[in-house]
């Protein structure tokens, strides 16, 4: 990675927030069945396989982008021990003939008959699950796509229901939700309806209020590599639906104009605090003492809490179990 593509606008230090800005993605990736060059090709594109005669994920053309942050945040602290106050995501589309929709369509406008007012249909960011045994590190460019069947891929765009709990999302339309995603994709350079011309940027505000979401991004910074999924239920032949076979292609790192640094490849800019914790079992509040206030706090987030300091033993969960861990190192 060149000096020129790695910017470095602050240094996180306990308690201090850091700006980072990274560019290429480590890891891209065209996320497809038949895609036999992973990792190396220079598009990757997200489109629909819904209402096709095969037994494909609604989401079939997926984008898979991965960045190592611990160059510019100290991976291997709990997850608890970093706040994201601010994550952007920026891709850059390679088609010239894609209609703008900046906003999520209802699953109804998907189906046979289904009227979408607006012109177009979003891409948008999620989470990343795997299955079958892979991960974030050893699936990285040229994992085993594995069965092409639906709902079957090793890796997948993912989100988190309302439960908490990581979800497939590549067949929505089919299990009939919509997907709570990380962001929609957007940009100031075209109005919405209007064909976006080639190599309009188009930027991601992930929502880091969101807990699910927070906690998702902590646990990447912890383990030092944060990972997305873009998707589009763009249709890509007819018949389907969506509209005239039209889909986008993404720019990925090894585009010929990224490497002679005339475009750019997706990029990542996050915001993150990192507070070091005291190393005292029970200490929530991070004073180095176990005491009234670290017990306020425990009770204040009883129940799901995710990446939680008062999650004490990392079950997702605060409960009995660490309410007695708690007890268990009273100091004051």
């Amino acid at each position: 990675m060149s000096i020129e593509s790695l910017i470095l606008c602050a240094v996180t230090m306990m308690g201090v927030s850091g700006a980072h800005t990274l560019t290429p993605p480590d890891f891209d990736r065209w996320n497809y069945p038949f895609n036999a060059t992973p990792g190396s090709r220079s598009v990757g594109s997200t489109f629909s396989a819904y209402g096709s005669e095969y037994d494909f994920d609604n989401r079939d053309g997926q984008v898979l982008l991965g960045w190592l942050t611990s160059d510019v945040v100290d991976a291997g602290w709990p997850a608890f021990a970093y706040d994201v106050t601010a994550c952007t995501v920026t891709v850059t589309i390679a088609s010239d003939d894609v209609p703008y929709d900046p906003t999520q369509d209802a699953p109804a406008t998907y189906m046979d008959g289904g009227d979408d007012t607006d012109e177009g249909r979003p891409t948008v960011l999620s989470a990343v699950g795997f299955r079958n045994g892979w991960d974030a590190f050893t699936f990285g460019d040229d994992g085993a796509f594995g069965s092409t069947d639906a709902g079957a891929r090793n890796c997948y765009a993912a989100d988190f229901d309302a439960q908490g709990q990581l979800r497939d999302i590549s067949n929505s339309l089919t299990e009939g939700f919509q997907p709570n995603v990380f962001a929609v994709a957007s940009s100031n350079a075209v109005a919405p309806g209007e064909v976006m011309p080639q190599f309009t940027v188009l930027t991601f505000e992930v929502d880091v209020t969101d807990e699910h979401i927070q906690c998702w991004l902590r646990q990447g910074v912890a383990q030092g590599l944060v990972e997305f999924m873009v998707t589009s239920l763009h249709s890509a032949s007819e018949p389907g639906s969506g509209g005239g076979g039209v889909w986008p292609d993404w720019v990925l790192a090894e585009h010929a104009l990224v490497g002679m640094g005339l475009i750019d490849a997706a990029t990542i800019t996050l915001t993150v605090d990192l507070v070091e914790p005291s190393g005292v079992p029970g200490d929530i509040n991070g004073d180095g003492l176990v005491g009234i206030d670290d017990l306020l706090e425990l009770l204040s987030n009883y129940g799901p809490c995710p990446c939680c300091a008062s999650d004490l033993d990392g079950s997702g969960v605060v409960d009995v179990d660490d309410l007695l861990t708690l007890i268990g190192g009273w100091t004051s």
